[in-house]
């Protein structure tokens, strides 16, 4: 059994698809880095209407947190998903 695989089966084990999927990204703050996370979603899904998207600045201003609620029809969309944030210019930190 492949990683990916391994993931895909413990994702439908604790999630319904179609339905709706959270992403949160932390990262450097600035306006590119919201709108190159939102792009990773996009090209995945194809439709920006699909995604509800909140922001959240740090305390000290230098980092923003940036929430992707998403409708995803398969597990394998979420997977794609976390491939595309992971090499996401600015990221810090994926959940």
């Amino acid at each position: 059994m492949t990683e990916r695989s391994s993931l895909l089966d413990k994702l439908k084990a604790v999630h319904e698809f179609p339905g709706s999927y959270v992403f949160k990204v932390i990262g450097t703050n600035s306006p590119e880095f919201i709108s190159r996370v939102v792009q990773a979603a996009v090209i995945v899904l194809g439709e920006p209407s699909e995604i509800s998207i909140s922001t959240r600045e740090s305390s000290g201003g230098k980092h923003l947190s940036v929430t992707l609620t998403v409708e995803v029809h398969e597990a394998e969309a979420v997977l794609d998903i976390y491939e595309l944030l992971r090499v996401v210019e600015g990221v810090r930190f994926l959940l």
